[in-house]
């Protein structure tokens, strides 16, 4: 009776060990699956971003200029780099100092595509054909032997880790695998919790049973981390090679090699500049077991002297200090086909270069720049023939260019001063330079200008020039503020109203998005390439002609001699005492405006900067310098 009694509990308990042990297989089932689960939907999103590509080409023209810095820059990161040295030797560049001038039409072909998702971050993925033996066979060589013989885990080597741990009382040896590394690489962090070392285990196991040998090692060379240089995130050898040493894979040394795999032992703790002498070690290491594996050259002038480390370190330092990194960067992801690849990139630099040059003016201040540049084709700002940017990429640019407003200062004089040529005046006209003062319902307005003395009275050529104040509100009170104010609302629908009680707006004191400087322009511009084709005005005479002449007008002294020689209209605009600086240009193939100023916390702030020395300065290194012939102000029908 108690045999059986208890061969019933005996039973009992197999039978309750056997449903808990089912459920734990189920449930461990059903946690291997949900694991396995996340990672293939991670493999699907990294499939489709394998396939961002950058077609645009960027063709250098015949009789422009660029600089050889910016150039060099550029070419190195190229679908096929394109060789200076050589393109001098077939008389297609001529150099003069920094200086490229082009002799001949050059097609430069696609910059790489950045396939990186992350923020500040450049990856160009390579084909395993690409990848050069000696680094996949030396990654091997000095992190996962045995990779060709484990299936994703290697048990051997995690026991012998632990054998050297426990001699020498801490973690000195690991155990992952080459493929463990890439999962937790690609889809893990560097937490260490039990639970994220079992995740990339299962990770590794099913990589391997998905995907070849040369597949992984393909996968692990295109997205590793390989440090960060002028602040972008480095990801892939393919990058990594041209950022490091402005080559490619194939073009690598077998020294330079050593030192990209000891990098990826830590590309902080061995980085390049601030911990060189670590990385001398661990390149010297990678390098004796390269040649221990006649993977390399065992000549001893393969290797680095302290010279060549020196000047390795050198060019890193410049490289990290320049914001050339960031401008190939933001080449993929700035919107608008309007300016091929190394125009967008020499607009990047431009506006670096003047932030950089008035860096201490502007320290400890939110600066912004927001620009477009439209095609003379469109009508309005709906057409997809444009240039959008705003330097704070990582915000919403359309709400930046089309929500956002800022007083315009002078900006918009031009507009102005023609609705009062279309209500009688004339530009030869002279008005009065005294001051004036307006009865207004909110009190007595006074409008300031310019103190330099330019007699007591001028023409109103000279005053749009000049962008003088006082001219401008006499002329505009001679031809009626409400004459003017139903011009004006075409332009300007969210001008206040009556004009006559704030005539400040005539001087800038209305605040428009660029959007909105952008769709007044164009409708100018349009008009009066109108009136020129149906022959009811004369370019020559007209007010585009005369802003033109940059050696008149407010931009005179910023101007450099190839700017002076060109006949491009351009305005500049300041206001809020340096806050807002604008400058709008048009040479008949594209409107340009460019606003820089802060973007916020504005409260005593008194900067002191002008549309010269800021926006136009932007505009002129770039219109210089970006391999394009400069067009003359021109009509596109006329």
């Amino acid at each position: 009776m108690k045999l059986g009694f208890r061969s019933n509990i005996f039973k009992k308990l197999l039978m309750g060990l056997g449903a808990g042990m089912f459920l734990f297989a189920a449930l461990f089932s059903i946690y291997i699956f949900g694991i396995v689960s996340d990672l293939k939907v991670k493999l699907a999103a990294l499939d489709v971003r394998s396939e961002a590509t950058q077609s645009e080409v960027s063709v250098l023209e015949q009789g422009s200029i660029t600089t050889r810095a910016e150039l060099k820059t550029f070419s190195n990161f190229l679908e096929r780099p394109f060789k200076i040295n050589d393109a001098v030797k077939d008389n297609l560049l001529s150099i003069k100092g920094d200086k490229v001038f082009i002799m001949e039409d050059i097609e430069l072909g696609t910059i790489q595509s950045n396939t990186c998702e992350r923020y500040r971050c450049m990856q160009d993925r390579i084909s395993f054909l690409d990848i050069p033996s000696k680094l996949w066979k030396g990654l091997l060589g000095i992190e996962d032997y045995r990779f060709l013989q484990h299936k994703g885990v290697d048990l051997i080597s995690i026991a012998r880790a632990i054998v050297a741990d426990i001699k020498a009382m801490s973690l000195v040896q690991g155990g992952s695998t080459l493929t463990q590394q890439l999962a937790k690489n690609m889809f893990l962090t560097n937490e260490k919790k039990l639970e994220r070392k079992f995740r990339e285990m299962v990770y590794a196991l099913y990589l391997e049973r998905s995907f070849s040998k040369e597949q992984i090692i393909t996968m692990y060379f295109n997205e590793v981390f390989w440090g960060t240089v002028g602040g972008i995130y480095i990801k892939g050898i393919g990058m990594a090679s041209r950022v490091y040493f402005d080559k490619t894979p194939s073009e690598l040394s077998d020294y330079e090699s050593s030192i990209l795999i000891g990098m990826l032992k830590g590309p902080y703790y061995y980085h390049p500049i601030n911990k060189t002498e670590r990385l001398k070690g661990r390149t010297s290491v990678v390098y004796n077991r390269l040649k221990e594996l006649k993977l390399v050259s065992t000549d001893v002038k393969e290797q680095w002297s302290d010279s060549q480390w020196a000047e390795w370190k050198r060019i890193l330092k410049r490289k990290n200090n320049s914001s050339a990194l960031r401008s190939l960067y933001l080449v993929g992801k700035s919107e608008g086909p309007k300016l091929e690849p190394y125009e967008k990139y020499i607009f990047f630099q431009s506006v670096q270069k003047v932030r950089e040059g008035l860096k201490e003016r502007t320290e400890g201040v939110d600066i912004g720049v927001k620009s477009l540049v439209v095609d003379s084709t469109c009508s309005d700002l709906s057409c997809d023939n444009k240039f959008l940017f705003y330097s704070k990429y990582e915000r919403d640019l359309s709400k930046a260019l089309y929500e956002e407003r800022h007083q315009v200062g002078s900006s918009l004089k031009p507009i102005i001063y023609q609705q009062l040529i279309e209500e009688g005046k004339s530009l030869e006209d002279e008005v009065s330079t005294k001051p004036i003062t307006l009865k207004l319902l909110s009190g007595d307005w006074t409008p300031a200008d310019s103190k330099v003395d330019l007699g007591e009275k001028i023409s109103l050529k000279t005053a749009i020039q000049k962008s003088r104040n006082i001219p401008l509100i006499r002329a505009s009170k001679q031809v009626g503020f409400d004459a003017l104010e139903k011009r004006l609302l075409d332009y300007l629908p969210n001008m206040l109203t009556p004009l006559k009680e704030y005539p400040a707006q005539l001087l800038g004191a209305i605040e428009l998005s660029l959007s909105e400087v952008g769709e007044a322009y164009l409708k100018f511009f349009k008009r009066q390439c109108e009136s020129f084709e149906n022959g009811t005005s004369n370019y020559e005479e007209s007010l585009l002609y005369h802003l033109a002449q940059a050696d008149k007008t407010t931009i005179s002294n910023s101007a450099g001699s190839i700017i002076k020689q060109s006949l491009i209209f351009g305005k500049t605009g300041t206001t809020n005492n340096g806050l807002d600086s604008w400058y709008v240009a048009f040479d008949g193939q594209n409107f340009y405006a460019i606003w820089f100023g802060v973007d916020s916390d504005r409260a005593g702030k008194d900067l002191r900067l002008y549309g010269s020395n800021s926006a136009f300065a932007i505009f002129q290194n770039f219109i210089q310098y970006r391999a394009k012939r400069i067009s003359e102000f021109y009509c596109p029908h006329v």
